[in-house]
This record gives structure tokens, sequence and C-alpha cells, in this order.
């Protein structure tokens, strides 16, 4: 029996242990709720790797309007030449060009072969140089050069990501939020399981010391020792689940290990919001209209809209480019000391039907995307549905929880006058006291899912 009560101490004095080393913290510097929140929207890596596009297509189109700037290249050809014959092809080339607009570009060459070499001084170098310079005009049909396509699709990909950060910053935001609320009631729970844990502690001792006086039965021991356990289990389980979840939000926050978010019941910051949403008139008779409002500003239909412009626009490059081909060139050849002008046509007569078909494929993909956004659409009615669904169901959950707990403190003034009349022990009350607690707790958790709720229906409806 003695070795038997020694192990169990043991294992008592363990799950003590742990209770009291798990939560342990290092010194940490302190951040409110509202600088984590502003922290974690800026370095949170889901966003920024959504940053990290835009920085990249900003790049991109930085790039491509590099490309319309002088452009000026040099080749020499051959550097060194073995052979016996002499190359007519030039020695020194010089180019430059620029894009004046999408169907004007200037163009300028200076050049010199071998045999202007021949007289190897500065008066003969410039005297033997070759100088152009050529001007191109596409004048029908209206200008496609790659490099525009490039610069209209990157462009909209661009909008695309602006509109997806700033729609998934406001979510990130209500996630950070949620988690917190979860943060703050997981810490209660936490309290409230050590207050527990310490009763049954309490109420084994007490049952320990009656029967070293001859009050008392083994039984009640043997139930005393599984309850404290019982307890310490669930503190112990509880505790790891706060671990968990702070850790798992602080990584969504990305902050480091030496910065701490101070858990507090109700920061100004999160008060000022769940006033708000209190106050939030959700007209139901006007549901349409909150849709209407809704498709309008919701990022994912922005996009597609988007999409659809740039399928417009590959639509009418597709059918340009069955179209005849006029283009004009004029220069002027400083050696030769001339001007000319060409006008160039070019016109695919017969291709095997293959314009056609590209034209018919370029409408079909328009049409799948109104069909995609008549169908993304429907998938929005859905979602503000279901919100607003879990808003009704969340209003009746909480007057739930209340009408619970107003029932539970009724009878905390007749548990609290059984007490002092000695019908029930304190541990009995104090277990009466937790258990209100947990209530009012339950009450505290409804009010949390109808608010962060709220702030999801709020934003989906932009209002």
């Amino acid at each position: 029996m003695k070795t038997n009560y020694k192990i169990f101490k043991f294992i008592i004095f363990v799950i003590t242990i742990g209770i009291l080393l798990l939560p342990g913290v290092l010194q940490a510097k302190e951040i409110s709720l509202k600088e984590a929140v502003d922290w974690g929207i800026q370095h949170n890596y889901d966003l920024g790797e959504i940053r990290y596009n835009i920085e990249k297509l900003e790049r991109d189109l930085e790039i491509l309007d590099a490309d319309k700037a002088l452009q000026v290249n040099l080749e020499v050809a051959p550097v060194w030449d073995k052979s016996s014959t002499k190359s007519e092809s030039k020695l020194i080339k010089l180019n430059a060009g620029k894009t004046i607009s999408d169907d004007l570009d200037i163009s300028a060459e200076i050049s010199w072969d071998q045999n202007d070499f021949a007289d190897f001084s500065f008066e003969g170098i410039v005297e033997d140089v070759n100088v152009s310079i050529q001007l191109e005009k596409q004048i029908y049909p209206a200008p496609r050069t790659q490099s525009e396509q490039q610069i209209f699709q990157t462009e909209n990909n661009l909008k695309k990501k602006l509109e997806e950060l700033t729609w998934k910053e406001a979510e990130k935001q209500f996630d950070f939020i949620e988690s917190y609320l979860n943060l703050v009631r997981s810490a209660k729970e936490v309290d409230l399981s050590k207050k527990s844990f310490q009763l049954a502690k309490n109420e084994l001792e007490r049952l320990q010391q009656q029967i070293s006086l001859g009050e008392g039965g083994y039984q009640q021991e043997a139930g005393a020792k599984i309850a404290l356990m019982e307890a310490g289990n669930q503190l112990t389980n509880l505790q790891q689940n706060l671990t968990q979840q702070e850790n798992e939000w602080y990584l969504e926050l990305n902050l480091s290990g030496d910065i701490q978010v101070q858990l507090k019941e109700e920061p100004t910051y999160l008060k000022t919001l769940r006033t708000n949403m209190e106050q939030l008139s959700l007209d139901r008779e006007k549901q349409i209209a909150l849709f209407n409002q809704a498709v309008k500003k919701h990022y994912q239909i922005k996009n597609a809209y988007i999409d659809k412009e740039s399928l417009l626009k590959e639509a009418e490059w597709t059918e340009n480019e069955g179209k005849p081909q006029i283009n004009i060139h004029g220069g002027y050849d400083f050696s030769d000391n001339y001007w000319y002008t060409m006008l160039d046509l070019s016109w695919n007569l017969i291709d095997g039907g293959a314009q056609k078909l590209e034209e018919e494929g370029t409408e079909a993909t328009i049409l799948q995307k109104e069909k995609e956004l008549v169908q993304q659409v429907k998938g929005l009615q859905l979602e503000m549905n279901r919100l607003l669904d879990q808003d009704r169901y969340n209003q009746l959950n909480l007057q739930a929880k209340s009408a619970a707990l107003e029932k539970e403190q009724n009878t905390k003034e007749i548990i609290e006058k059984q007490y002092q009349e000695k019908t029930i022990s304190f541990t009995q009350w104090q277990n009466q006291l937790i258990t209100l607690a947990e209530k009012e707790l339950k009450v505290k958790k409804a009010r949390d899912l109808l608010f962060v709720n709220r702030l999801r229906l709020a934003h989906f409806l932009g209002i």
C-alpha cells in the first residue's frame, strides 16, 4: 500500500512540475494586439508572397519600358580573321534605335568595313564612315507589337495582384483577431482548470487527514486520487493546446521569439471594432442591393473582368492578324546622299483556315470566361447566404448561452448561503463557482463567434 502511495505522489509531483514549467515564458518585449496585427499584415508569409509577385510585375514593367528607350549596340566582326580572303561584311557596326510610339520606330547605323581602315588616320576614318537613318511606321491595322502585348498583360496582372493583396490583408486581419480571442479564452480555461486541479488536490489531502484520524474510507481516497489525476491530465492538455495555439499564431504573425503579445480581455482596439459590429445594420429586405454591392467590390469579380478585358484585347489583335499589313519606311543615307521611301504591303490570302480557327478559339475563350463569371457570382451568392445564416445562428446561440448563464447566476446566492450554513463543503462551493465561470466563458465565446463572423460579413458586403 505504501509503495502504491509513493508512486501516486510521484505522479502528482510530475504533473505539478509540468503545470508550473509548461507556460513559463522568458522575459520578452510586450506589444499590444493592434501592434501585433499591424506587424502581421506587413510580415505574414502569405501576404509577403503576394507582395513579392507585385514587385516582380513592377520590375517586369520597368524592363519593358526600358526596351522603348534608346538602344545602342556595337558589333565588331570578325574580331580576328586568319583566312586569306577578305570579307565584304562590315567590320565595325554601331546601331542605335528608339521606339517613339507603339507604331513608330527610329533607328540609325554607323559602320566601317575593312577597306575604310586602309588609311588609318582620323580624317580617313571620318571620311569613310557609312551613316544612315531610318523611320518605320505601321499604318494599318492598329499596331500590335510584342512589347505592347507584354505591357498590357503585365499591367493587368499587376492590377489583379493589387486587388488580391487588399482583400487578403483584410482577411488576415480577421484571422489574427480570431486567433487572439481564442488564445484569451484558452488562457481563461487554463486558469479555471488550475483552480479545479488545486481543489482536487486539497480534497485529497483533506480525505487523507481524515483517514489518518480514522474518520474516512480508502474508497473515498481512491476516488479523490482519480479525480486529481483527471484534473491534472485535463490541465496539462489545455496548457499544451494553449502553447500550440500561441506558437501557430506567432508563426502567422511572423513574430520573433523575443516579442510577446499582451493577452488582455478587451483592448481598446478590439472594443472599438466590437462596438462597430454590434451596431451593424443588416436589412434582410435589401439583400439583393447588398449582394449587388458585394459583387462590385469583390476582388475575384474585379479580377475576372480584368481577365475578360485581356481576352477582348487579344481577340482584337487576333482579328488584325488576318488583315493586310501596311507599313511605311523612310530614311536617309549620308554616305550616298539620298533619301528613300517605301510602302510595304503583306497579306496572307490563303492560310488553310488557320486565321478563322484562331478567331473562333478566342471567341470561345471569351464565352467560357463569361460562364465562369456567372458561376463566380452564384458562388458569391451562396457565400453571402452562408454568412447571413451564420450571423442569425450566432445571435440565437448567444441568446441561449446568455440565458443559461442568467439561470446559473440566479443560483449563486443560494449556493453561497448553503456554504455559509455548512450544508455544502468549501470544495463544492468553489466547484459551483468554477461552473459559473465556465458558463460566463461560453457566453464570451458565443460573442466572439458573432463578432468575427460579422467582421467577415461586413468585409464581404463592402460596408
